[in-house]
């Protein structure tokens, strides 16, 4: 009898999950992988916040096809549906899809995983927005509001701020104003976990790109004028700012709306046990930003999947219990600040800037794009 896996997201979890089930899974057992998701083209985010900028990063480097990677495996035992999950029925073990033309399909699962994702809070296209068209629209039109603006003010002191507001400095230097609007003293204050040392060799870098750090504030309002041309932001110290483009990166929503409400937390994470599976469910998983049990950030990912591969084989072929997955307890930080500025922390340690520049300021990483969308290698290692 035919098992079925059905995959909801081919995102940075997702996609590789699909593979490492093909690869290693199907062969042992009659497998059925069936990949659900919106967008045709993979976006190679992990590079949004350079490819931004028009003539930094072309689209073929940014976006790439899903299926052309699957095509090694048989036929029978892969499914790729362009749609988007509208709900889940536990009891018949059956989800309910509309495809991107507008079609209602029930697919039956064995296995389901939950790998959506999740989309920057204010909608800016860094990250997929729905269909690979509805994103590369949007990513085009922001290019060309970033060329066009004279002054860009950056919301938000996170990771995804910091290197916007650094990769805009780096590339524009004094032909354009760039602003970032911190919540505390320094960058990343709000992050218990990372070292003082870090903040400042971060604090120090963006002044030596020119970047304007507006401290210990929050933004009250935004306002965009009715021509599109500025914007005029309102801050909680009372200020009042006006400028070209405004970037509000300043946190991620899930894609969970799909789910039923009993299996989301408050902030609306799909709940996990203590091997990924989703909580009072009995063959549901969640998996990367979705779940409630590790940060939302690209460097837990792949031992998510690993883990979460292997416990998949262990109960489709019945060789062996699964077992606890066991969060990363340390901190891991690589941010770059266009491609001469970085820093990054792995547990206590602060890394030199000169190391994570190597390592992920030249390239950001699109160069081992082709192999992880096609199934040959995950970040840090095999598929």
């Amino acid at each position: 009898m035919t098992k079925t896996v059905v995959i909801l997201g081919a995102g940075w979890a997702g996609l590789p999950l699909a593979h490492k089930l093909l690869k290693y899974t199907a062969v042992k057992v009659n497998l059925k992988v069936i990949l659900i998701s919106p967008n045709s083209h993979f976006f190679w985010n992990i590079a949004a916040t350079r490819g931004l900028m028009p003539g930094e990063i072309p689209d073929s480097s940014m976006f790439f096809p899903i299926t052309p990677g699957f095509s090694r495996y048989p036929a029978k035992s892969f499914n790729f549906i362009l749609g988007s999950a509208e709900s889940i029925d536990k009891e018949a073990n059956s989800i309910t899809v509309e495809t991107n033309e507008g079609i209602k399909r029930v697919i039956a699962y064995d296995q389901l995983v939950i790998a959506t994702g999740s989309r920057i809070s204010s909608g800016l296209p860094l990250k997929p927005l729905g269909t690979h068209e509805k994103t590369l629209d949007a990513w085009h039109a922001l290019q060309n509001r970033v060329k066009d603006a004279k002054t860009i003010i950056v919301g938000g002191g996170g990771r995804t701020g910091l290197e916007a507001a650094g990769e805009l400095a780096a590339r524009y230097g004094k032909l354009k104003e760039i602003s970032i609007i911190l919540s505390t003293a320094k960058p990343l204050g709000a992050n218990q976990n990372i070292n003082e040392s870090v903040r400042d060799v971060l604090d120090n870098d963006l002044k030596k790109l020119g970047v304007k750090i507006i401290r210990d504030t929050k933004v009250q309002a935004a306002k965009k004028a009715s021509d599109g041309n500025s914007w005029t932001i309102g801050l909680s110290n009372g200020n009042t700012l006006v400028a070209d483009l405004y970037l509000p990166l300043l946190g991620i929503q899930v894609n969970t709306s799909f789910v039923p409400g009993d299996l989301l937390d408050a902030s609306g994470n799909v709940k996990q046990e203590r091997n990924l599976r989703v909580s009072e469910t009995e063959n549901i998983w969640a998996l990367g930003d979705v779940g409630n049990t590790e940060p939302k950030e690209l460097t837990v990912i792949d031992a998510q999947i690993v883990y979460l591969a292997t416990a998949l084989d262990a109960i489709m072929t019945g060789s062996g219990a699964v077992v606890d997955y066991q969060p990363a307890n340390k901190t891991m930080l690589f941010l770059a600040l266009g491609k001469k500025f970085a820093t990054g922390q792995i547990g206590n340690w602060r890394l030199w800037g000169w190391m994570v520049s190597w390592v992920k300021g030249r390239k950001l990483f699109v160069d081992t794009a082709d192999g992880y969308v096609g199934g040959e290698k995950l970040r840090h290692g095999s598929m």
